[in-house]
């Protein structure tokens, strides 16, 4: 009898399944009450639907039991949200009349932006199940929980600042940077996972910290251009010519390298004077004229030419490296490679002072020219878009905005020497002078 049993029973059970087919509507909307039209439906995992303007949606012929509905919605304003829920179907239709979507925090424009702090800040989350805030920082748009950097969790509700600074992170080789761009978002959880994602804010950190305080600020535009004879290291105007210099290495390392100093007429294309130096094995980075001498920097030191003799005179020592000379002020100009500018004495060698270049703020280092007119020292960096501005005591007063960096003639140029001509600047690479006239921004 236990057989015959058995079979009545799972016919019992079989009759009593419910194999149907049955429809799923509902109306999807913020917890504000506003509609989440375009929301996406999905039924265990696959989309099915999308919300019309009303946020309704119907998912038709679903077969009966135990299903998984989600609906997410992307807003280009206010960012992603996504709600999940367990349902069961039985008997008849369902209607969801209330499916209600957390509103996503928004992030709101930074409090206050410098070149290496953003103060970021977003609206509280609404939500009563809220866990925490996840924030996440990226080089791109195309950022979600995958691709970006976690900076900060924040499991307190109302904590909704957060400054990032120089050092929180770091990714492909970078940290926060002056005059780069990121994109910021913050994602909210609850216990079951991610409820909403916020819009993706896009924030350029400044490039200086104090731009109102600069006050010489000019563009500059190529007036003209002349081939130099070979490998220019230096270059200065004595109020009629130019004095150029030239390097060139003769053998081995040890063995010595000739200099050769030219006086040039620009007007006429004539040399009008050339001095050879080759008894030493040192490089030359930079020259100058004082009034009455040229000097030439050897990197470590620096001398001066008699140029009745025509040999190398008085010799001073100063700096590590030094990358180009100027004349300004009774003073050597020295720029060092090492982002600073030292003030040498003519007469007896003696340092004056020393100040930082304003590339040391934002991280760049590659000085290579140095140039002076009456209270302005303007130093060029091989690796920034700008020449900086000082005036006399070292204070940042103003920039150039340049495009060396988008143009060929600075590739493979280790050296960018500078002089100013008059009213012009005048700027070689490698074996190129290229004559700029200036013009004042307003």
């Amino acid at each position: 009898m236990r057989g015959p049993i058995i079979v009545l029973i799972l016919a019992l059970l079989y009759a009593c399944e419910d194999t149907g087919f049955y429809d799923i509507s509902g109306k999807v909307s913020y917890d504000n009450g506003r509609a989440a039209s375009n929301a996406e439906i999905y039924l265990d995992g696959i989309l099915k639907d999308k919300a019309d303007h009303e946020g309704r949606f119907t998912i038709s012929d679903v077969n009966a039991g135990n299903h998984t509905l989600k609906a997410t919605s992307t807003d280009s304003i206010d960012g992603y949200s996504e709600i999940e829920t367990d349902i069961t179907l039985s008997g008849g239709d369902l209607d969801l009349e209330s499916l209600l979507l957390p509103v996503p925090v928004r992030l709101l424009e930074p409090t206050e932006v410098t070149s290496s702090s953003i103060n970021l800040i977003w609206n509280k989350c609404g939500a009563d199940d809220f866990r925490e805030y996840k924030i996440y920082i990226h080089h791109s748009s195309a950022l979600d929980e995958s691709t970006g950097t976690l900076l900060h969790i924040a499991t307190d509700i109302y904590d909704t600042v957060l400054s990032v600074n120089e050092g929180d992170f770091w990714w492909a080789g970078s940290t926060l940077m002056p005059n780069s761009t990121y994109f910021f978002r913050v994602f909210v959880m609850n216990a079951f996972g991610r409820m909403s994602g916020s819009n993706i804010l896009k924030v350029s950190t400044d490039l200086w910290d104090y731009p109102y305080e600069l006050t010489h600020n000019y563009t500059i535009e190529l007036e003209s251009a002349f081939a130099a004879q070979g490998n220019l290291t230096g270059i200065a105007w004595d109020g009629s010519y130019y004095w150029m210099i030239y390097y060139e290495e003769l053998g081995g390392f040890y063995d010595n390298n000739q200099l050769t100093l030219v006086k040039y007429d620009h007007e006429q294309g004539a040399t009008l004077d050339t001095i050879v130096f080759n008894e030493s094995n040192y490089s030359s980075y930079g020259i100058t004229w004082d009034g009455s001498s040229v000097w030439i920097s050897f990197g470590a030191c620096i001398r001066a030419v008699d140029l009745e003799t025509e040999k190398l005179d008085r010799t001073y020592c100063a700096g590590e490296a030094i990358a180009d000379l100027a004349w300004g002020n009774g003073n050597l100009l020295l720029l060092d490679n090492w982002n600073k500018v030292i003030l040498l004495n003519p007469v007896n060698g003696s340092i004056n002072g020393q100040f930082p270049t304003p590339f040391t703020e934002i991280g760049f280092s590659g000085e290579r020219g140095i140039a002076y007119r009456d209270g302005e020292i303007w130093i060029i960096n091989n690796w920034h878009n700008e020449i900086c501005i000082l005036d006399d005591s070292g204070k940042h007063i103003g920039v150039v905005e340049v495009d060396f960096l988008q143009d060929d003639i600075i590739s493979g140029s280790y050296s960018m020497p500078m002089c100013f001509n008059g009213d012009r600047i005048v700027i070689a690479f490698n074996s190129q002078v290229r004559i700029y006239t200036i013009q004042p921004i307003e």
